[in-house]
Order: structure tokens, then C-alpha cells, then sequence
């Protein structure tokens, strides 16, 4: 079963192992103060109404138009898969056909601090479909409770397992994702290992790559946005809270929430139960009625 992803992000900043493997490779993450160089990890995004943003954050796309101190993104597609395993898994596979590469902006809460650093947006037409292909894994609603914000008539309701995942979401028992197979992070490390005199040989041992280890305590939020009464989006939000990591930086040590395990890969995917997505997904669907 698979759907057109309206929004995509994939924060890879969040992640200090990321930028401890390309320091160690010789990049000046994220900034030099000294000589200026930077290599910001990049986001990966997509949105299927296009983007603009500042032309200073835009790190790579392969089709934009600048206007003025903007860069202007068309449409870009993205897909989602899901695919149910003979164990009751659930796994979702997120699939970024079109997408650009960007910098995040100013932000008082540094990424390595954040819960979530995975997040996609489907229509809500998506909603009675994936019902309808879970029914079978239906249970007790048990354990989860509703949590919303509302902003300028956007709700944001989401699910929750139990208290103690207030934070989470439903449980993860894995999820890889990574900057390999990406056409557009690969031209985007080759530019800035020329700019920073890195030995472009070295881009090939590099393990740009993320998967959950044992001890991560990872959830998915499963949630639906409501606009003026109306529901219009399905959203899934990749947390990750523990271990704690520690790595030095270019100007002192940084300390921050674990990613999961360096690897190099180029496979996308989170599992998750399906008992419990049905079960997140019919609270949310239930909060107004």
C-alpha cells in the first residue's frame, strides 16, 4: 500500500554522530570561525506544494529558481510504503523520489536537543485506507491518550502509548535512514570536501547512515492535523530520547540525544507494530468525533 507524501524532513543535523564522523573525515562542521569553510548536515526535504526559503539555507536542488534573496522550489514527490509483515510488523518505507538538500535556520533549541528528527505529512484520504488494511490487527484501545495544540486554526492531535511514552509516541523496534544512494547529498559532500581540501577518497568510508540499536528508545507519533473543524493530514514523527551521546566539537564538547548506530546505508524504513499504528490511528481519528 503506498501514498504520495505531502511533506517530508528528514533533520540529519539532530544527529551528532553524523557530524562527528564528517569532522573526523576533515569537514568543518557545522561552521569555522577561523576561515569561514562550513559544512551544515543537511535536511532532507520534500513538499509536494513546493518551498521557498532563503537562498543562504539552500544547500542542493536539482531544479530552482532564485528571486532575489529566495530560492523558490517546484513541487517535489515523495511516497510512502506500507507493508505488513507475517510477524504483525508494521514497516513503513519512506521513498524521496524529488527533494533538495537545505540548511536549518536560526533555532534557539539546538537540533541534538530535539525528540523528533523524522517527520512525514500524508493526506487524510490516507486515513480510512490504512484502516481498512489494518482491521484485522484491531484491539483494545488500551494505554493511549491525546495530547493538542492548537495554532491559528491548525489542531495537531497526536497518539501516545501509556505515560511513560509521553514523549515518544507509539514503540519503534527499528528504523534505518541515511545520506547514502541521495544523488543530490553525494554532489553536495564531493563540492565541500573540494572546498575544505579533503581527499575525495575518503567520502567512500565515510557512514553517513542511521539505525536503531538496542538500548535507543525510539516512537513514532502517529497524529492528524485538523484545520477550521476539518482533518487534512495523517503525520508521522520519529522520536528518539536516549542514550545520550557525547562528541567533541570544533569548539569544545556537545552533548545530546543518540541517533542510533552509524551505518552506511541506503535503506529508509521504521517498524513499528501494527496493532499499535491501528490503535494510534483510531484515537486521533476519534478525538472530535
Amino acid at each position: 500500500m503506498e501514498f504520495e507524501l505531502m511533506r517530508m524532513n528528514v533533520f540529519f543535523p539532530a544527529s551528532l554522530e553524523i557530524q562527528e564522523e564528517l569532522l573526523k573525515a576533515g569537514f568543518k562542521v557545522p561552521y569555522d570561525k577561523e576561515t569561514g569553510k562550513k559544512t551544515p548536515v543537511p535536511v532532507v526535504s520534500s513538499s509536494m506544494e513546493g518551498r521557498k526559503l532563503r537562498r543562504r539555507r539552500l544547500l542542493k536542488a536539482k531544479d530552482v529558481e532564485m528571486k532575489d534573496k529566495f530560492a523558490v522550489i517546484p513541487e517535489e514527490r515523495a511516497l510512502i510504503e506500507f507493508e505488513v509483515t507475517e510477524k504483525g510488523f508494521l514497516v513503513i518505507r519512506p521513498k524521496p523520489l524529488e527533494y533538495h538538500l537545505e540548511e536549518l535556520g536560526f533555532l534557539s533549541v539546538p537540533p541534538r536537543l530535539w525528540g523528533t528528527w523524522v517527520s512525514f505529512s500524508l493526506p487524510f484520504s490516507a486515513y480510512d485506507a490504512l484502516l481498512s488494511e489494518l482491521k484485522e490487527f484491531k484491539g483494545e484501545n488500551r494505554g493511549f491518550y491525546t495530547a493538542s495544540k492548537g495554532s491559528r486554526g491548525r489542531i495537531e492531535v497526536y497518539a501516545y502509548k501509556g505515560r511513560t511514552r509521553k514523549d515518544l509516541g507509539i514503540p519503534v523496534f527499528g528504523y534505518s535512514f541515511g545520506l547514502h544512494g541521495l544523488t543530490l547529498a553525494e554532489e553536495y559532500l564531493r563540492e565541500k570536501a573540494e572546498e575544505h581540501g579533503v581527499p575525495e577518497e575518503r567520502l567512500r568510508y565515510l557512514k553517513l547512515g542511521l539505525r536503531k540499536r538496542k538500548e535507543t528508545k525510539a516512537g513514532l507519533r502517529v497524529g492528524i492535523v485538523w484545520e477550521n473543524g476539518t482533518p487534512v493530514e495523517v503525520t508521522l514523527k520519529l522520536s528518539t530520547t536516549e542514550p545520550r551521546v557525547r562528541i567533541q566539537g570544533l569548539y569544545g564538547e556537545l552533548v545530546g540525544k543518540s541517533r542510533g548506530e552509524l551505518t552506511r546505508t541506503d535503506d529508509w524504513y521504521i517498524a513499528v507494530r501494527a496493532s499499535d499504528f491501528i490503535t494510534a490511528l483510531e484515537t486521533v481519528g476519534g478525538t472530535f468525533g
